[in-house]
């Protein structure tokens, strides 16, 4: 009988004791396998399968084959919250299990029979709480009620951008007795736009009265009614309502004393003009337009010398000058280079006179 030397069971022994340590540290561990059926039946191919660990932190992921179909080897074991999401992150339902050794732990997202499973839960629920029936249905309402009111919105919101604006105030009209809370100034604020759009000015000053009623500081609104008013030719409302807007939103406080000057201008009140305009330029430096109307607000200004020669204002030169040098192609370029020309060939003319002299 041969006998091993002592180096030889040593190194054997060594090799048995490696192999019985690496058996149980594989056998550790789990996985999960299953089948992804979105609700419509399809199975939800390329779908994300996120499995995250509760007891530990440890989060895995996979994703779904072309028939749904999903596996992942080798987690810990543990209970794990298993979550499957659509291609682009949507969470579309989710399910506790504990992973236990060995084969993979079936879990199958069968979505339309969780759904039916849920419908049915709560059904008993509600058979055995009728609190909870009742709040059930006045939620259920709540969401028809919704799901109209953002019909007809939408509806009225794309006959207004086509230029449809009554229809489009019969759609936001009818959406109005759906809303609620912070959703009632919304409407009546698009409901308002299109009566102005449609030169129904009465309605669209009463409508933009309620809203401000609701949202006295919106002012997006007031600056809205002072167009409505302008255009009605209430100046001074219009005038106040412009001011009202540039105090509640100073940021944008150029713009509506830009609307101020507009129409003092159309309406020939140029002193009034000038000052809104002075405001805009302080406010906003480089707005081109307000030096425009600025130069031909003082142009409105101008007399004639007794041979007929153009005398403007002091500033109107470099107004008309400054919007130049600010927008030098811009729509209004080719009136502006006119009127310098002419104020300047009229002082031209004069020095030329009084120098013969």
């Amino acid at each position: 009988m041969k006998f091993m030397s002592t180096r030889k069971i040593l190194v054997m022994a060594f090799a048995f004791a490696a192999l019985g340590m690496a058996i149980p540290s594989y056998a550790q561990t789990g996985g999960v396998q299953g089948k992804a059926i979105q609700q419509n039946g399809q199975p939800c191919a390329k779908c994300i399968v996120l499995i995250e660990r509760m007891d530990i932190k440890g989060n895995y992921k996979t994703k779904t084959g072309k028939k749904g179909d999903f596996v992942y080897i080798g987690l810990p074991i543990g209970n794990y919250k298993i979550t499957l999401q659509s291609p682009t992150g949507q969470t579309l339902f989710y399910i506790e299990k504990h992973i236990d050794l060995g084969d993979p732990t079936d879990v199958d997202f069968d979505l339309p029979k969780e759904m039916a499973q849920q419908q049915q839960e709560r059904q008993e629920e509600m058979k055995k709480n009728p609190e909870l029936a009742k709040a059930a249905a006045e939620q259920a309402k709540q969401e028809k009620q919704f799901t109209s009111l953002k019909q007809f919105f939408d509806e009225g919101t794309t006959l207004y951008n086509q230029g449809q604006y009554k229809q489009a105030a019969a759609m936001f009209a009818q959406a109005l007795p759906m809303a609620k809370e912070k959703n009632i100034p919304v409407v009546l604020s698009r409901l308002a736009d299109s009566y102005s759009k449609a030169k129904e000015y009465d309605q669209a000053v009463a409508t933009y009265q309620k809203a401000l009623q609701l949202t006295p500081d919106d002012a997006a609104l007031h600056n809205n009614l002072g167009s409505v008013y302008a255009s009605t030719g209430k100046l001074p409302e219009a005038q106040a309502e412009f001011e009202k807007a540039a105090s509640l939103d100073p940021t944008n406080a150029s713009r509506y004393y830009f609307n101020i000057g507009a129409i003092m201008y159309n309406t020939g009140k140029m002193d009034e003009a000038l000052a809104a305009f002075k405001k805009v330029i302080s406010l906003d430096p480089k707005n081109a337009d307000a030096y425009y109307l600025e130069g031909q607000a003082l142009m409105g200004k101008a007399t004639m010398t007794p041979d007929g020669k153009v005398k403007a204002p002091d500033g109107t030169v470099q107004a008309f000058q400054q919007y130049l040098a600010l927008d030098p192609n811009g729509p209004n370029a080719a009136a502006a280079k006119g009127m310098l020309q002419t104020i300047q060939s009229s002082v031209t003319t004069q020095y030329q006179q009084k120098k013969k002299k």
